[in-house]
């Protein structure tokens, strides 16, 4: 049989499953590399900030000038806090690190806990998103965005996608969406497909966290006017950490958020180290100000939490509007891949979210070998044919235009509605679920109602 006359290859062949295994491999050093560059990045640009500060009137320079020093700041340390989810992405997926209470642990340590979050609340939410991808009524990210008033009318024609963007930096706008967010991956959404049915997730641990953290706040200020001694800024945070965390070990299993899919690390002790973490923070940097006069309180308010409810927020928005938004629900038509600038990617889609496509195919790949696995693909007659490859992000890279910018399948003419549903059990195989059975026969019949619905109406 000639070269011509040859099958084409297809996404089910013998070959790509024996690369996807070998893309598979994890280890437990890549990404080691990864958070120590995210993290001297942060060191760079908050240590840089600081030190303009503190230098500013000894170098003779007018104070206005810290109003822009400020301002880029604020917009590069929410580049890298967008950065710390990218890697918090691959935490969710169990492909970090290879052992599972390194990768979590490590996750949430490193990525979660920075941002006020922990990775199972996001893993939940995350898993779902996977296997009801833009399902309107499964799909917590869709849930998100509509809850905060972030998610368009698609499809949208360029010029309001625009103006639907810059609206988002509206200071109001982005604290309304972390807000939400904080919802559903620091506390844990009401509404989510593996919550047990007909039971309300108990709030009391984290009712005990909040509590515990507004005692800190305030016990922390006290001292810090009223105590001479600066060691008590450490020592009674660290004692009250020690009665916090007994109440955690204390604390009912039902009184801990419970839904189908179990933790790796059990909630109580997820729990103690998030308050520990915290602890950690709020009592370093008062000790620090307490004994070197420098603000290092308000330097911590100004360089890391205006960020994250501002430039970590807008970033984040242009992310997850475009990356499934007037997308369909289809195996290779839910989102795309995005080729857009250095800078774009590593603001806007960190750590392989702009290979998106790619990795919703595939999502135990590490993020690192995301391009080679669309470069494989693009062999494929069928991944060629289908998937959306996107070029720049507002204007095009190229003239003549070859493909779409981001803007561009925000349109009718990208509009993905219409194609088989396509719903992903396999994200189910790596974690452990009660009622697993249950779940998959349910997300199957939810997948032939869809299928039936769009053959009734012509889809």
């Amino acid at each position: 049989m000639s070269l011509a006359d040859a099958p084409p290859k297809s996404l089910n062949d013998t070959a790509l499953k024996a690369a996807l295994q070998d893309l598979r491999r994890t280890d437990n050093l890549t990404n080691w590399f990864y958070l120590a560059r995210s993290y001297f990045y942060l060191a760079v640009v908050l240590g840089g900030a600081v030190w303009f500060f503190e230098s500013r009137e000894a170098l003779g320079l007018h104070w206005l000038l810290n109003v822009p020093v400020a301002l880029l700041a604020i917009v590069l340390v929410g580049a890298g806090q967008h950065q710390l989810t990218g890697l918090a992405h691959e935490g969710s997926h169990h492909i970090l690190f290879r052992g599972r209470y390194l990768n979590d642990l490590a996750t949430d340590l490193l990525t979660m806990f920075p941002l006020f979050s922990s990775i199972y609340h996001y893993r939940l939410q995350h898993l779902a998103h996977h296997q009801f991808v833009n399902d309107p009524e499964r799909d917590p990210d869709v849930s998100q965005l509509k809850t905060s008033g972030h998610w368009l009318d698609f499809p949208v024609e360029r010029p309001e996608a625009i103006r639907a963007l810059l609206r988002q930096l509206w200071p109001f706008r982005l604290i309304r969406f972390m807000r939400v967010r904080a919802r559903y991956n620091a506390t844990g959404a009401d509404s989510n497909p593996y919550l047990f049915k007909g039971k309300k997730p108990s709030k009391g641990a984290v009712r005990v966290g909040v509590v515990y953290l507004l005692a800190l706040v305030g016990t922390l200020a006290g001292l810090f006017f009223l105590a001479d001694e600066p060691w008590l800024l450490l020592a009674v945070p660290s004692a009250m950490w020690a009665v916090v965390s007994v109440v955690f070990l204390k604390l009912p299993n039902d009184k801990y958020h419970q839904s189908r899919l179990h933790p790796v690390i059990h909630a109580r002790y997820t729990s103690i180290l998030r308050v520990g973490f915290i602890t950690a923070v709020f009592a370093g940097l008062t000790f620090a100000q307490k004994v070197t006069g420098s603000p290092y309180v308000g330097y911590y308010a100004l360089l890391w939490l205006v960020p994250l409810f501002t430039s970590f927020a807008f970033f984040m928005i242009l992310r997850q509007i475009v990356q499934h938004g007037n997308g369909g629900r289809g195996w290779l038509t839910n989102t795309r891949t995005f080729l857009v600038a250095p800078a774009i990617r590593f603001a806007v889609f960190p750590m392989g979210q702009d290979y998106h496509l790619p990795h919703h195919l595939y999502a135990t790949i590490p993020h690192y070998r995301l391009r080679k696995l669309h470069d494989l693909l693009m062999g494929y007659p069928e991944y060629r044919d289908e998937a959306v490859v996107v070029e720049g992000y507002f204007r095009p890279p190229h003239t003549p235009q070859t493909r779409p910018t981001v803007l561009d399948v925000l349109g009718p003419g990208y509009n993905g509605a219409g194609k088989a549903v396509y719903i992903d059990n396999t994200v189910m195989d790596g974690d452990t679920f009660e009622e697993q059975e249950q779940l998959r026969a349910e997300a199957e019949g939810l997948r032939d109602a869809a299928d039936s619905t769009a053959e009734r109406f012509g889809g």
